[in-house]
């Protein structure tokens, strides 16, 4: 992805050495990127990064699945 070695060290002192999702320090992070355009988004954990690629980088699919699991709270609260 053309990252540095100082890039890598300012993305991960840059996140705390945490995912830039879940804020988690995990032993170790991944580059994420976006598939289209290769362009570096930031450092992951496995989880959120696998994740992301299971759900193929699509917007709409993340928000329908953070739909689902927050209706599925609601309706197990009530």
């Amino acid at each position: 992805y053309g990252l540095t070695l100082d890039d890598w060290d300012q993305m991960v002192i840059g996140q705390l050495g945490c995912c830039a999702i879940c804020g988690e320090a995990p032993l170790e992070l991944h580059i994420d990127h976006c598939h289209e355009t290769d362009v570096v988004r930031g450092l992951l954990c496995t989880n959120c990064n696998n994740g992301l690629g299971r759900f193929a980088d699509d917007p709409a699919r993340l928000r329908a699945a953070a739909d689902y699991i927050e209706k599925y709270r609601r309706d197990s609260a009530a």
